[in-house]
């Protein structure tokens, strides 16, 4: 079935990964109310995003192909990436609440959360994820994995645009102020 025996860093990304989605599946329905529903297909979307996303991931294990070399520390240095991006996810998904959104969506009553990661990044759910990516790419090797990396990363930074424009039409002046003690993505440089 594979052709390349999965590593433990191999197994630490996976269940990684597994952790990330059951908290996502089991916070999923705890938010308020939209403003604006997503449709069916934007859900769909997601999900078949998710899905290539996961498969470009862990598509070395099937065809043996890898483009970075199996170098232990390497892996090992990815495990730890994937780790600390998935913890970032859910720490901040959890300090966003009920305000959490998969689309970008105002809801009602939004609040403007500023604690935690928030204090240093605006997105830190999306620097979390490309991390995370990033790690589990290193521990896969495959070329696959870093186009998808990349991918999801550019697309992210074109989200953000979308979602820095409707928060600072949610809260005015407020968010142009955090905006100038933050950064977007990686604290104290981007």
């Amino acid at each position: 079935m594979f052709k390349e025996s999965p590593t433990l860093f191999t197994w630490v990304t996976c269940n990684c990964w597994l952790v990330f989605g059951c908290c996502w599946l089991t916070l999923r329905n705890r938010t308020k109310e939209n403003v604006q529903l997503r449709t069916t297909r934007q859900r769909w979307m997601g999900f078949i995003g998710y899905c290539v996303i996961f498969v470009s991931l862990y598509l070395p294990l099937f065809t043996g192909t890898r483009l970075l070399p199996a170098l232990s520390a390497l892996q090992a240095a990815g495990a730890l990436l994937c780790i600390g991006g998935i913890a970032l996810c859910i720490w901040s998904r959890l300090l966003l609440g009920t305000n959490w959104s998969g689309g970008v969506a105002a809801k009602k009553d939004h609040e403007l959360i500023v604690k935690g990661p928030y204090r240093l990044i605006r997105h830190p759910i999306y620097t979390g994820f490309i991390t995370a990516l990033a790690g589990t790419s290193l521990v896969s090797g495959g070329s696959a994995a870093l186009i998808a990396t990349l991918v999801c990363a550019m697309a992210l930074y074109l989200k953000i645009e979308q979602e820095e424009t409707l928060l600072n039409e949610l809260f005015p002046g407020t968010y142009a102020a955090y905006q100038q003690q933050t950064r977007k993505l990686i604290p104290f440089i981007l």
